[in-house]
This record gives structure tokens, C-alpha cells and sequence, in this order.
């Protein structure tokens, strides 16, 4: 993902660079007096680190990010060697030999493991199996009916995927801009924001988006108490999560320039999680920021599903939010 990013970056004309924890960092250079706005969106995802090799060969692992214990038996994975990669899968009882009073129990995590194929320890260390080599779902990416796509890791490639078209099309216009852009793919946001908090030094900005994918609970089972974003219906603004609450003045903002370009847009409440927005939001002495979602179903998991019309609306309001965020807009925002 990294060296996807720096390229596309480069190709866009930007000025790229990588910060000590490895996040991606594009400039598009504007006026010198113009406000720093920051771009983010997550390039890890959620995934596992060896643990360590037993002694007929198994994987035991530690999971990296929010994972759901019912997620993870009889999945394929990739475990990430220096010699390259090698495929396993997450060990499940045949039903032939699991009791009754077995079968409907979710599998603690800490009961599972990775078969490789290797016969004893010798021999996954002979694959090149090492103790903290990333461990990531093996999932195809497919397009589905009504304009939908499946995959894994939605979250976050829908928001670097965002960062990269809302690129290109601010130079396909040849839009001049009225602020400096900072176009970032943060490290280790799965891990507790870790990457955005260290970017942010770097860009020092005046105002923030964190491009996320977001939680939709529009199936069966879905609570809209818990999500209220459905897959089709647009763009999605947070105005609450776990870290930080939206600036409303950036809220009422985003609706006018949505509104004025006929772009629906959905709101969030959720207080399960948090973003890269946060970390931006506690920069200094403060700063507006705010999450900019594409509805994802299915989230953490192997295969997650959005919609097409959402992605590109998201890229059509942010190519129409960040030029008009100048410095008189942005201080109005800022101000209190």
C-alpha cells in the first residue's frame, strides 16, 4: 500500500515523503498564506503478528485492530515472510468429531491457530515463518450486483482510493487552490491512531479530514441505534465517535457545500470507535476536523461490501469542499 500510494502520488505531481513511522506524506503546494489542510486516510488494516510456531508447526498469532472471535475459524490467510508470502488457514474442528455441546460455541481466539502445511517448527521456520511477521486476510476483491463491490480491508482503502481520484481531479481542472493540501495515508490507525498522531507534526495543519470507510448496519441484525448509515444514500459525516465530537460550524459547512452541489450526504453517531480526525482535532491548541465516511457493511471482517455511487460522491464533495476552504473560511470555522 505504501509503495501504491508514493507512486500514484509522484504520478499526481505531488511532493511526497514518509515520516518516521512510515506514513505517506503528498504535498500540492498553494499560496504561502493560504491554511494547511490535511487529508487523511489509513493504509494498515486490520490483521495478526506470529505470536510463535508450535512445536508440530501451528501459527499461534496476536491480532492487530478490532476483530470479532466469530470472524476469524476456517478463513484463509497470508503471513508476510522476508522470504515472501505463504498461504494458511485458521484450523477449524471437522463436525465429524466435534460434541454437541460444542457446535454452536464462538471459538475463543486464543484456541485458534494457522496451518501453513508445515509438519513441525523446523519446517515453518523453513517457509520463513518468524515471530512478528504480519499475518493479513486472504480475500479476492469482486464486483457484486447493483454497482457493489466486496473485499477485504474497505477499511481504509476506500479513503486511499479517495485521497488519490480527489488528486487527480483537482489537476485534471486545473483547480488553483487557496490553501496548501496535505494529501496523507497514515500508519497503524487500526493500533490507536498512532501514524496520524506523528504525520500531524509533520503538516501542522489548520483544518482536517479524516476519509474513512463507515459502519452500516442496513442488513438484517442491523441496529440503527448502533449505525445509522446505509449502503447507496451518500457520503457519510460523524458528528460523534469515541475520541472527538465535530466542530459544527465545519458540520453546517460540509451540509452547505453538499446541499449547493446536490449531493446527499448521511450523519453518524457512534461512540464503538474512532478515527484519525481525533488526533487532528487535539493538534496544539486545537483544530476543526472531521470524518468523511463511504458506508461499508461487514467491517473487520474478510469480505466487507460498498457501493460504488458512495465512493465517487465522496470524491465529488471533497473535490468541491477543499477549494473553497480558504483562510477567511477556515478562520470562520475556527473561531469560536
Amino acid at each position: 500500500m505504501r509503495a501504491i500510494l508514493e507512486r500514484e502520488f509522484r504520478q499526481a505531481g505531488l511532493e511526497v515523503s514518509t515520516d518516521g513511522m512510515g506514513s505517506v506524506i503528498g504535498r500540492l503546494t498553494g499560496p504561502s498564506d493560504g491554511p494547511r489542510i490535511m487529508l487523511a486516510a489509513h493504509l494498515d488494516e486490520v490483521g495478526a503478528i506470529v505470536r510463535y510456531i508450535t512445536p508440530d508447526g501451528m501459527v499461534k498469532f496476536q491480532l492487530l485492530g478490532g476483530w470479532l472471535d466469530q470472524a476469524l475459524p476456517d478463513q484463509r490467510w497470508t503471513i508476510l515472510t522476508a522470504k515472501g508470502p505463504v498461504a494458511a488457514v485458521s484450523g477449524l474442528h471437522s463436525p465429524h468429531i466435534t460434541p454437541e455441546e460444542e457446535r454452536g460455541r464462538v471459538i475463543p481466539r486464543d484456541d485458534i491457530f494457522l496451518d501453513a502445511g508445515a509438519r513441525n517448527r523446523e519446517g515453518a521456520e523453513a517457509l520463513g515463518i518468524r515471530p512478528g511477521d504480519g499475518i493479513v486476510p486472504a480475500s479476492s476483491f469482486a464486483e457484486v450486483a447493483g454497482g457493489r463491490y466486496i473485499g477485504k480491508a474497505m477499511d481504509d482503502r476506500v479513503g486511499c482510493v479517495i485521497l488519490v481520484e480527489t488528486v487527480r481531479r483537482l489537476k485534471e481542472r486545473h483547480i488553483k487552490l487557496p490553501n496548501t493540501v496535505y494529501f496523507v495515508s497514515t500508519v497503524q490507525e487500526e493500533m490507536g491512531l498512532r501514524g496520524a498522531h506523528t504525520a500531524i507534526q509533520t503538516v501542522k495543519p489548520d483544518l482536517g479530514i479524516s476519509l474513512e470507510a463507515g459502519v452500516a448496519a442496513d442488513h438484517p441484525g442491523g441496529r440503527p441505534d448502533s449505525a445509522q448509515e446505509r449502503l447507496g444514500a451518500g457520503p457519510v459525516v460523524f458528528l460523534a465517535d469515541a475520541a472527538m465530537l465535530i466542530n459544527l460550524k465545519l458540520r453546517d459547512f460540509i451540509m452547505r457545500v453538499a446541499e449547493e452541489n446536490q449531493i446527499p450526504v448521511q450523519t453518524e453517531v457512534t461512540l464503538r470507535s474512532s478515527e484519525d480526525s481525533a488526533e487532528i482535532q487535539r493538534f496544539e491548541t486545537g483544530r476543526p476536523a472531521v470524518n468523511l465516511a463511504v458506508p461499508t457493511r461487514y467491517m473487520h471482517t474478510h469480505n466487507s461490501m460498498i457501493d460504488r455511487g458512495d465512493l465517487d460522491r465522496t470524491v465529488d464533495l471533497l473535490v468541491r469542499i477543499v477549494p473553497a476552504l480558504d483562510a477567511k473560511t477556515v478562520a470562520e470555522i475556527s473561531r469560536f
